[in-house]
């Protein structure tokens, strides 16, 4: 077989003459030549590359034509799928939002009716109350009622929870409503909402709302309006705004449902038949959202939306839930995308058959051509393609026809080339096997000269010098020659060195000794200077307390001088203090005195409002007998000629108690007075002694600065005598770390040289192995 590395030369296919000067060959005598030139060309099918030309580019045509169309097709299927599907979630967000505004419009009229009912003037106007008879107002509130239509019971009770006028209803008219909820909240003065709840009268889930009243004069609160309205009033306005197959919750603040197209599920928790907006529920959060329903199982759109606040009106803290089918909520999302879907795919397979049509039509010359190229692979150098074109079709196949041409020569030309190198490589390989047995002999020779020359040496391993190696003309004899070279250079240094270890073993015998008589005189001096050392610490500790107690002393001293500056400050001001307090204490009985003249102008005053009461008494009591002689016209005269003998009476009384209190302001007056007198005495006195006392504290400062003078000047000099102690104390300090240096440096030089004398004595064992002589 051939390889690469004997493959025949190329020859120029087109010279027919170089054929022609070939030497003949034998081509019986080269049976794999023939076979590999003879055997068909076929190639290994991968993958892709297996199927037929015509079948690739029928896919590929398909491909490109129907997959723009497919994902075009999809991309806007998608596209408008989604739009739809946002836009039928939005529509049922606002219905959501609408009907949750409308509810809350609905309960903000009611809110409005309570506040209404509660300033009625049969309800707030006692007047009014006494004109109008208990049932004329109770048929105000059922008109209000009828006309409205909402109500199930419309009520006034008092401030005790007893309802005293109500409309119509089958309620019992003594039921209390003291503990009731909404009663509390109104009775603190808010209006109430309540959540809806069960009515214990009608039983009946219903909102209950109430208000304050208040007496329209003075605006004191007299009781409390209630209404309640029916949860079921809610259906009709739900129900108007939505499609026959929507669904309903509405849920109070507990997350229950309060109201629902479905009976069965009112009172049950909204979160249990809807788990996935559970979370919603309960942060308040809108939210929409594809569920199956847990009670009926069904796949259903879910809008969540919990009901806003709404003007003044307290929040409800409700929420609406609104459901549809999915399958009834995107059917024609589901039309268009099965529209889509095969108006692609019609559109797909047209453009698939006008392309394998076209692909037909196009690949027949490309597949002729490869079929006669198949022919010329399997040995037919003789087949031919018709040329019936001058496009590139054609070009390829005149191409294909002077390949074959070509081929064919060269065919011949490989099958001559190969006889001549099969020869070159018979002789080459005789020459290759005579060569390597002259290498063999060599190497051999070469081993047993390298065996004697080790065994030559050997000797030199364990210590013998004086050996030579056998010197001769061949390889070998220069590696002896340089091994005597180095065994005579290794015999003159181990001379050498002999030599050398003596001399140090002498010398660090002779020296040792006196290293260490000198190491030992070190540490004699080292304990000497820190035994002056620890002296020369006392005294400068003696020196330092000294310094201490004098500076203690002139800080005491200090301190005392600075106490008797500011007690002689404290005097000063203690002098002006009770200047200014026997000003003070003057000024203090001129105004008391001025009080007690303003109390006897009190007292006179009182005197005289006395006298007004009692003649104020004596005219009223006058007017109560005029009136009563005027019989019945004059009994509202009587009435008021009372009470102002009533006030006339608590004049007399409240001027009987002032001019007491006047009488007590006066006597203490003049006691504060006359305190304040002998105070004054007391404050002059006081002076004097002060200034005394200044006097005295002036003296002792004096005294104080010169011992302090003294005591710094102490201070001074035990400074100076510590400095020094601790320079002397640092010096020796010094010295002695120098002495203690020296003794370590000695004893270190004394063990180097024990060291050096055994490196030397070791040194002298380690060459006396060698034999030089």
């Amino acid at each position: 077989m051939l390889t690469q590395d004997n493959q025949p030369k190329q020859v120029k296919a087109n010279s027919k003459e170089s054929f022609q000067e070939q030497e003949p060959v034998n081509f019986d005598e080269i049976p794999e030549l023939t076979d590999l030139l003879l055997e068909p060309i076929k190639p290994k099918k991968r993958g892709w590359r297996s199927p037929s030309l015509r079948a690739k580019a029928t896919l590929l045509a398909i491909a490109i034509s129907t997959i723009p169309v497919v994902v075009v097709g999809s991309v806007a299927g998608y596209l408008s799928s989604r739009s739809l599907d946002e836009r039928i979630r939005d529509t049922q967000l606002q219905k959501t939002f609408a009907i949750s505004d409308k509810v809350n419009r609905f309960m903000y009229e009611r809110y409005g009716d309570i506040q209404v009912l509660a300033a009625h003037p049969i309800i707030t106007n006692r007047k009014v109350q006494t004109l109008i008879a208990q049932t004329e107002r109770e048929a105000v509130l059922n008109d209000y009622s009828k006309s409205y239509g909402v109500y199930n019971l419309i009520a006034f009770a008092d401030l005790n929870g007893t309802t005293s006028i109500r409309s119509t209803s089958t309620q019992d008219p003594n039921t209390n409503i003291k503990d009731s909820d909404f009663f509390k909240a109104a009775i603190k003065g808010s209006i109430f909402i309540s959540q809806p709840i069960l009515s214990t009268t009608d039983k009946t889930i219903s909102f209950f709302l109430a208000a304050p009243v208040k007496e329209n004069n003075t605006d004191k609160l007299i009781g409390v309006m209630r209404s309640q309205v029916p949860v079921d009033q809610l259906s009709e306005i739900i129900e108007g705004s939505l499609k026959e197959d929507d669904e309903y919750y509405l849920i109070d603040a507990k997350g229950k449902i309060v109201l629902s197209k479905e009976v069965s599920q009112q009172s049950r928790q909204a979160q249990d038949n809807f788990p996935d907006l559970a979370s919603d529920i309960n942060s308040k959060k809108t939210n929409t959202k594809e569920l199956i329903e847990a009670f009926g199982g069904e796949a259903e759109l879910a809008t969540y939306s919990p009901l806003p606040s709404y003007r003044n009106m307290p929040n409800l803290n409700m929420g609406l839930i609104i459901t549809n089918d999915v399958n009834s909520a995107f059917k024609a999302n589901r039309e268009l995308t099965i529209a889509f879907a095969a108006g692609t795919g019609i559109t797909a397979l047209i453009v698939g058959s006008l392309a394998t049509l076209l692909v037909n039509r196009s690949v027949k010359p490309i597949q002729d051509a490869a079929d006669v190229v198949a022919k010329i692979g399997q040995g037919d150098l003789d087949s031919r393609l018709e040329v019936t074109s001058e496009d590139e079709l054609g070009i390829l196949s005149s191409n294909i026809n002077g390949m074959a041409e070509q081929l064919k020569y060269l065919s011949e030309a490989q099958q001559q080339e190969a006889g001549r190198l099969e020869k070159a490589r018979r002789e080459a390989r005789a020459e290759a096997d005579e060569r390597a047995e002259q290498q063999k002999q060599e190497k051999e020779f070469l081993q047993r000269r390298a065996l004697e020359l080790l065994m030559e040496v050997d000797p030199v391993s364990r210590g013998d010098l004086t050996i030579r190696a056998n010197v001769t003309a061949d390889e070998v004899g220069t590696i002896a020659d340089s091994y005597n070279a180095i065994i005579r250079n290794l015999r003159k240094l181990v001379l050498e060195v002999q030599g050398v270890s003596q001399a140090v073993s002498e010398t660090a015998t002779s020296n040792e000794i006196s290293v260490r008589s000198v190491s030992a005189e070190a540490m004699k001096q080292a304990e000497s200077v820190n035994s002056a050392l620890a002296e020369i610490t006392v005294m400068a500790e003696s020196s330092r307390g000294v310094e201490i107690k004098a500076k203690q002393a002139e800080q005491g001293m200090q301190v005392a001088s600075v106490v008797l500056q500011e007690g002689d400050e404290a005097m000063n001001l203690t002098v002006l203090g009770i200047s200014e307090i026997r000003e003070t204490v003057s000024e203090t009985a001129k105004k008391v005195k001025r009080l007690g003249e303003t109390s006897q102008k009190i007292s006179r005053i009182v005197n005289l409002i006395s006298n007004f009461a009692a003649q104020t008494n004596l005219l009223a009591l006058n007017a109560a007998i005029e009136a009563a002689r005027a019989g019945e016209e004059g009994r509202g005269f009587s009435v008021v000629a009372e009470e102002v003998r009533d006030l006339a009476e608590q004049s007399a009384t409240s001027t009987a108690e002032i001019e007491q209190l006047v009488e007590e302001i006066q006597a203490q007056t003049n006691e504060v007075v006359a305190a304040m007198e002998t105070g004054t005495e007391q404050v002059v006195e006081g002076t004097k002694l002060v200034q005394n006392a200044r006097e005295k504290l002036t003296q002792i400062a004096t005294v104080s600065q010169q011992v302090n003078t003294i005591v710094r000047d102490i201070a001074i000099a035990a400074n100076t005598q510590t400095k020094t102690s601790d320079h002397m104390g640092k010096t020796m300090q010094d010295i002695a770390v120098i002495a203690e240096e020296t003794s370590k440096q000695s004893e270190e030089v004394a063990r180097s040289f024990s060291e050096l004398l055994q490196v030397a004595q070791d040194l002298q064992v380690s060459v006396s192995q060698f034999k030089v002589v």
